[in-house]
């Protein structure tokens, strides 16, 4: 049984992380190896994906709230109440939901105190009836703009949210946040910026000047602690870490150099990228970090399932967490490539230039924005099976959500 995972942030007006929509694309298995249609085998696939996600529901939802899309036979199947109201939104496209058994069954959820969001609809007085059995209105941020104002009004006065899918622009966000609008998803959050000559404060220079000191073959932890030890917010950030870390032994670390040495240098390069992507990015919301972090995880675990890849894990788990910072393709990454003391591998793997570094990045970000064909693509030059992809996907979130409070 092969299932794909990716769960996008929904954002609210003020940009913190709302909820999740869980994209998925599972492989229903309907024939004997000899190629002929069998109920039975088809019965049994259902049941496994069923399984699957009962199983492993707490780890895929984590503490937030998800949205779900359901096709009319996976509502005649039962797949919803797999799961409990607390934690599912029930997603169905307009479209379906005109369907006299789809909307007696979205009834049926609702009384049962499921929410329900329907994708793909703008208000119209012909379509009441499907209006009423919604919580949450989903539509593209391109639409009408006269429609999607109509129905924001209509929502609001109704108790009812809008969603705007497809944002990828800050403008776009603002723009349909005039508007009214209560959600919002897409990868507008996500524009990664590192904009070292922006103003040439103290953190921007810092922040390189470490990064240079980090990447040479035998680290100078006296450099380090001294640039350091003049930025009062990394010197604070650091200390307060290492006696986290050391609450236990009843040790106090009150330096920067044994501060730096408790870390270690894979800590401290891991360490100096988190504080400097959460002050480089100021104007981003804390989803930008937790997706950092999950990329770099995931970048990390692929490698070491892709054979003969294992020894490049943690050039791989860098390569994730840097490409947050760098951007994503052109002339902006090459500038920005040029800045960060990466090895060549890592920086021909973000410039797309070919070879594992590039494939396992892009194995992780198609993952991630739910591209399934360039996973399968992706997935095959790594020589990863699919079910693996899974498995290492819902590792990846059981590390990520260590950072919750980050």
């Amino acid at each position: 049984m092969n299932v794909y995972l990716s769960k996008q942030p929904v954002f609210d007006a003020q940009g913190n992380t709302y909820c999740y929509e869980l994209l998925y694309q599972t492989a229903i298995e309907a024939t004997t190896p000899d190629g002929q249609y069998d109920r039975a085998v088809e019965s049994r696939s259902y049941k496994q994906i069923a399984d699957f996600f009962s199983d492993n529901q707490n780890r895929i939802f984590g503490k937030k709230r998800c949205y779900m899309r359901f096709s009319p036979d996976m509502l005649k199947r039962g797949f919803v109440e797999i799961f409990t109201p607390e934690k599912l939104t029930v997603e169905v496209t307009a479209e379906d939901l005109r369907q006299p058994s789809v909307r007696e069954k979205i009834t049926a959820l609702k009384r049962m105190g499921y929410n329900i969001a329907i994708d793909d609809f703008l208000y119209s007085e012909k379509d009441e009836d499907l209006f009423r059995l919604a919580d949450v209105v989903r539509f593209d941020v391109n639409s009408d703009a006269d429609l999607i104002k109509l129905t924001a009004d209509k929502c609001h006065t109704n108790g009812k949210r809008t969603l705007a899918c497809y944002v990828e622009t800050v403008d776009e966000f603002e723009t349909a946040r005039d508007m009214g609008v209560d959600l919002f998803e897409g990868f507008f959050f996500a524009k990664p910026v590192l904009e070292t000559k922006r103003s040439g404060g103290p953190m921007i220079k810092n922040f390189l000047q470490i990064l240079a000191l980090l990447y040479v073959p035998e680290p100078d932890l006296e450099q380090i602690s001294a640039i350091i030890s003049t930025d009062p917010v990394l010197t604070i950030r650091l200390l307060r870490l290492i006696n986290k870390l050391c609450e236990d032994t009843g040790n106090t670390i009150s330096t920067v150099k044994q501060a730096l040495v408790m870390l270690g240098i894979d800590n401290l390069k891991e360490w100096i990228y988190l504080v400097g992507l959460q002050r480089l990015n100021r104007n981003s919301p804390n989803e930008l970090l937790r997706v950092a972090l999950f990329r770099a995880g995931f970048c990390e675990r692929l490698s070491k399932i892709a054979p003969g890849v294992g020894s490049k894990a943690k050039e791989m788990y860098l390569m994730g967490l840097i490409s947050i910072v760098t951007g994503t393709s052109g002339a902006a990454l090459a500038d920005a490539m040029k800045e960060l003391p990466v090895s060549d591998e890592i920086r021909n793997g973000l410039m797309g230039n070919g070879g594992i570094y590039s494939d396992i990045y892009h194995l992780a970000f198609s993952v991630e924005r739910g591209f399934w064909e360039d996973v399968d693509k992706y997935a095959e030059a790594c020589r990863i099976k699919p079910n693996q992809i899974c498995t290492e996907y819902l590792n990846t979130l059981d590390f990520t959500s260590r950072f919750n409070g980050l």
